[in-house]
């Protein structure tokens, strides 16, 4: 059975109207880095210096980092 010209400009609409929402979010806000306490900072870096040297979570934390980092510089 063939869709009706209604059905079509219905599921035209629907993907015009999605595709201009995410145009619309993209670029237009960015997101906020979490503000932490010195004392939760403090007890971040605890946790870091116990982690094994070899541990993967060592590139994680950087790579976290430098997100924030791009957050900060983020219009």
């Amino acid at each position: 059975m063939r869709p009706t010209r209604n059905a079509s400009a219905s599921w035209f609409a629907a993907l015009a109207l999605a595709a201009g929402l995410m145009l619309a979010g993209c670029g237009s806000k960015c997101p906020v880095p979490v503000a932490y306490s010195d004392a939760q900072l403090t007890e971040i870096q605890k946790a870091r210096q116990a982690l094994p040297k070899d541990s993967i979570l060592h590139q994680l934390l950087i790579d976290y980092e430098n997100e924030r980092d791009d957050l900060r510089f983020c219009r």
